[in-house]
């Protein structure tokens, strides 16, 4: 402080301004020194020795034109936002704890503990960061320089005057300090005062853009939180774009993230926190998800045991079916019912063969049981995946197998006179519907088709 006062009170040439210097010493005994390459002649005293060097200097090279306005004023302020820090080795080398080879540096973002502080930091810090370093430091130093004149304004127009030994003043800030200080809008609303979910996002969206690059890890904590459904696929897009960039690690318990993203990407962890992956799943397989309407894949592969289904209709009445069968609801026993469409069952079990899942399927014969079932499925079956259709090519469709099995309760509950072509092509024509009749008006002796009592009893044996 007093070397700053004796140069404003001097003729305060640039070539004048104060430095410092602080050099450490290593005795002959820190062998560990040579490691970090911190021999050599670079001191003030030139001798040669191991050691580090801080030097705080003033940045002439970039900022001559700067720090020569700035002590121009009647008033000057001290130039602190134009000085540079260099710390080096004695060897002349640049010096800082990242040269460990095992330090890592990292972002985090958790969405499951988002404060206004957290969420909006980042994201107000990039944007001060995306101005040039001349600009930023030009900005601090403004901000410095209309500090010190409110200061000295406050006691002149608006404080008594006061013989105080201390006294009011605002706080000076580095130009960190300063970024900590700013805000920013969105269409007059403070960032502050924006929901978590575009919060979410902006946070991700900083930490990806970062200017600092020594940041090489991303950790980012359950992202759907408090996102819409649109905002999720804006956060994945957004993700997508900054994987080159980053090294990026999600916890998530999205199906929509969990699939775009790629599945041969997910590491799942258990309860037991045994983990496996999926890196051995198809490049095709892996694709198919990206773009797969049906979201139901991570609840599959967090599933411990799955009865996958083909439609709305069977998704409607499994449950019940289950309940009659075994008497409890399917999660009681750690069973998922799963409706995936019949085309991507197999996509489901190559996933199945790689976690040895347990999996029933139950899907239509299609009038040829050999041909679709027996031959279709053989590379898939195993101790841990059955497939179950009926036997009966008349019997080819889910609808068609419950109106033979319960032909005289259908006709007596369902036929009306709106059901000009029969009951049964009523129930082929409307899937959905007639299934959420048979739920509402389920009768004590209604029968279960054989094939899906033996699939909801292979998955979950009564006896076990």
């Amino acid at each position: 402080a007093q070397a700053i006062c004796e140069f404003l009170e001097s003729s305060r040439k640039i070539e004048e301004l104060p430095e410092l210097v602080v050099e450490l010493y290593f005795s002959d005994k820190y062998t560990a020194a040579n490691s970090f390459d911190v021999n050599g002649k670079y001191n003030t005293e030139n001798i040669e020795c191991d050691g580090l060097q801080l030097k705080i200097s003033p940045n002439c090279e970039e900022y001559f034109d700067e720090i020569k306005e700035a002590l121009s004023h009647s008033v000057p302020s001290f130039p602190f936002d134009y000085y540079k820090v260099e710390f080096t080795t004695f060897a002349n080398k640049g010096y800082s704890n990242y040269n460990k080879h095992h330090k890592i540096k990292y972002s985090a973002i958790d969405t499951t503990s988002m404060n206004k502080t957290i969420a909006t930091k980042n994201y107000v810090s990039q944007l001060f960061m995306n101005q040039s370093g001349k600009h930023r430091q030009k900005i601090s130093h403004k901000f410095r320089e209309l500090s010190k004149e409110f200061s000295r304004r406050m006691y002149e127009e608006y404080i008594e005057s006061s013989d105080d030994e201390y006294k009011l003043k605002i706080k000076n800030t580095t130009e960190k300090n300063f970024s900590d200080m700013l805000t920013a809008h969105k269409s007059e609303i403070s960032i502050e005062d924006l929901g978590l979910g575009e919060r979410v996002i902006l946070g991700v969206s900083s930490s990806l853009a970062s200017a600092n690059e020594d940041v090489q890890v991303v950790l980012v904590e359950e992202p759907e939180n408090h996102l819409s459904y649109l905002n999720m696929h804006k956060l994945i897009e957004i993700i997508k774009d900054g994987e080159d960039s980053k090294q990026m690690f999600i916890a998530t318990h999205s199906n929509m993230i969990a699939s775009r993203l790629e599945l041969n990407n997910i590491i799942i962890v258990g309860s037991d926190a045994h983990e496996t992956n999926l890196s051995e799943l198809t490049p095709g397989t892996s694709r198919f998800f990206t773009k797969a309407p049906n979201l139901n894949v991570l609840n599959f592969i967090l599933a411990k045991k799955v009865i996958l289904i083909e439609g709305d209709a069977e998704f409607i009445l499994l449950e019940k079916f289950y309940e009659m069968i075994n008497g409890n609801k399917p999660f009681v026993d750690d069973v998922s019912i799963i409706s995936c469409g019949g085309k991507s069952f197999k996509r489901y079990l190559e996933i199945a063969k790689i976690l040895g899942k347990k999996v029933s399927v139950i899907t239509d014969n299609d009038e040829d049981f050999l041909k679709n079932i027996i031959e279709s499925y053989k590379d898939f079956r195993s101790e841990n995946i059955e497939i179950f259709s009926d036997k009966d090519n008349v019997n080819w469709t889910f609808e068609i197998c419950l109106y033979n099995t319960n032909k005289e309760f259908y006709d007596n509950t369902f036929a009306n006179s709106h059901m000009n072509q029969g009951v049964l092509q009523f129930m082929l024509n409307n899937k959905a519907e007639a299934a959420f009749r048979l739920l509402e008006n389920y009768p004590s002796g209604f029968i279960i088709p054989e094939y899906i009592k033996e699939a909801i009893e292979w998955v979950n044996p009564i006896n076990d």
